[in-house]
C-alpha cells in the first residue's frame, strides 16, 4: 500500500481549514475516513508543518542495548560451538536488567558478523547432489482424504528433484490390507 502524496495532504489541509465536512473531504480526495481524523488531529496541533510525509518513524527499531549485541558477538567468538539459544541464556544471566532478544535476532546478529552461515534446506554436502532432471524422484503420498461426494481415497504424486516439476498425480482409492 502507498502512502498517499503530499499534494493530498495540502489539499486536505486546506478543505479542513475552508470548514468542509470531514466526511466531505474524505469522499472527495479518496481517503480512508479514520486515515483522515489521524491528519486532521495532527494539523491542530502542528498546522502546516503535519503535512510533510515522516518516513524517518517507519520501520522497527531496536530496542536492544548495543552492549548486549557487543556481548552476544564476543561470546559466539570466543565459543564457536555455541548455538543463538545457549547464547541467549547466558545474555539473560549477565544483564538481567535488559530485555533480551528473541534468538532468531541473536541469529541474524552473528550472519551479520560473519559468525554464523545461513542454513539451506538442500542436504549437507556438495549443491550438485542432483545434476540432472529425473536422477532423483521424490514421492508423496497422502492417505485417508476424502473426495467431494465423501468417499475414502489416496492421493500418490511424483516430483522431479532437479526441476521441481511435478511428473504424474493420480488419485485412487484404498486398497484393502
Amino acid at each position: 500500500m502507498l502512502p498517499h502524496s503530499e499534494e493530498k495532504r495540502r489539499r486536505a489541509y486546506e478543505l479542513w481549514r475552508m470548514g468542509k465536512k470531514k466526511s466531505v473531504i474524505s469522499r472527495e480526495l479518496g481517503v480512508d475516513y479514520d486515515t483522515l481524523l489521524i491528519w486532521i488531529k495532527r494539523f491542530s496541533v502542528e498546522g502546516e508543518a503535519g503535512i510533510r510525509l515522516r518516513y524517518e518513524r517507519c520501520g522497527r527499531k531496536s530496542v536492544t542495548d548495543d552492549p548486549v549485541r557487543k556481548r552476544a558477538i564476543e561470546l559466539r567468538q570466543q565459543h564457536a560451538d555455541w548455538g543463538a539459544d545457549y547464547i541467549r541464556l547466558h545474555l539473560q544471566r549477565e544483564f538481567p536488567q535488559s530485555k533480551i532478544v528473541q534468538s532468531n535476532q541473536i541469529r541474524i546478529w552473528l550472519r551479520k558478523a560473519g559468525l554464523m552461515a545461513k542454513k539451506t534446506r538442500l542436504p549437507q554436502g556438495s549443491n550438485d547432489w542432483v545434476t540432472r532432471p529425473l536422477q532423483r524422484v521424490q514421492v508423496d503420498a497422502k492417505e485417508q482424504l476424502k473426495t467431494a461426494d465423501g468417499k475414502p481415497c489416496c492421493y500418490l504424486n511424483f516430483i522431479d528433484e532437479h526441476t521441481g516439476a511435478e511428473l504424474d498425480a493420480f488419485v485412487f482409492p484404498p486398497c484393502p490390507d
